[in-house]
Parts: C-alpha cells; structure tokens; sequence
C-alpha cells in the first residue's frame, strides 16, 4: 500500500539503476518523477547515465582498488559504449578496460539484477507498508545495499556466472 496526496489513474514511476560485482552492491541511483520534470527527461537517458557515472559509479569503482574491470550492461540505446568510457574518465576511473552489451532481448536471463534480484527486491520494498511517497527512494537504496553477498552470488550462479570463469 502506498500513501499518496494526489490519487490518479496512474502511480508515479520511480527509475532505478543499480550496478553490483559477484559479492556485493556497487552503486545505484534514483530517479524521481521530479527529477524527470527537473531535468526534462523521461527516464535515465543517456545524459543522465553519463552524469552518475561521473558523479557515482565512478568513485564507487575506484573505491574497490581492483585493477581490471569490466562492465556488462543490456543493450539500452542509453548504455552507450564510447560516451560512458569518457563519462568513467571523466570521473578519474581507468580500471575499467571493456564495456560489453549483452546480447538484445538476453538481459532477462544473463542479468543477475534482472530477474534473481530484482523480484526479492521488489517484494522487500511490497513489504514495507504504509509506503509514503516521498520515502521511495531511500527506501530502494537501502533495500539495494542491503542484498546479501548471499543472495548477490545466488542471482550470479542462476545466470550461469562463475568467479574467474568469463573473461570479458
């Protein structure tokens, strides 16, 4: 049950995006219904991946001091190879080396956020009721960074990643 003022024939639409390795939660970002109108965008577009890969992937990155990395993401037209490369040098990050889209129409299968993750998360946040609006998005950062180490490598296993097995 979510609490609202204004009730419509639509709820709001809360964007997430949220990056995690085979242990742990990396980082995630929110974007509100006024951050859409905010910033006049429709959801995370790729202006707006770039500017948290900046401002939040990267520092998170390099706060893990491993040397190689490699970041997998689905084939959204926002997940531009070239432009989140310059987006990660822009925020000092060099340790990442390739950036590989999965294959179209995959990501449901080959994405341990997807659906191992995604559904427990989902149902966390169902969970906690009464939901007020406005405590959506720490609400949802607080349940991501609370995956287990657990749960992260059970959602990898699913998808058929093994630790030291893929080579990007």
């Amino acid at each position: 049950m979510i609490l609202v003022r204004e009730p419509s024939a639509y709820p709001k639409r809360f964007d997430f995006i949220g990056v995690i390795n085979g242990s742990q939660s990396i980082a995630c970002g929110t974007l509100t219904p006024e951050d859409r109108v905010n910033l006049g965008v429709k959801g995370f577009r790729q202006k707006v991946i770039n500017q948290w890969i900046i401002d939040t992937l990267a520092p998170s990155i390099n706060q893990l001091g491993i040397k190689n990395l490699c970041l997998i993401f689905d084939k959204s037209s926002s997940h531009n190879r070239v432009n989140m490369m310059q987006a990660l040098r822009a925020g000092k990050c060099y340790c990442v080396k390739k950036i590989p889209h999965m294959p179209t129409a995959s990501a449901k299968y080959l994405s341990p956020l997807d659906n191992p993750l995604w559904h427990s998360f989902r149902e966390t946040i169902r969970n906690k009721h009464p939901l007020i609006l406005t405590d959506i998005p720490v609400l949802l950062y607080q349940t991501f960074y609370s995956l287990s180490t657990q749960q992260i490598q059970n959602a990898y296993r699913k998808c058929g990643y093994e630790y030291g097995i893929d080579d990007c």
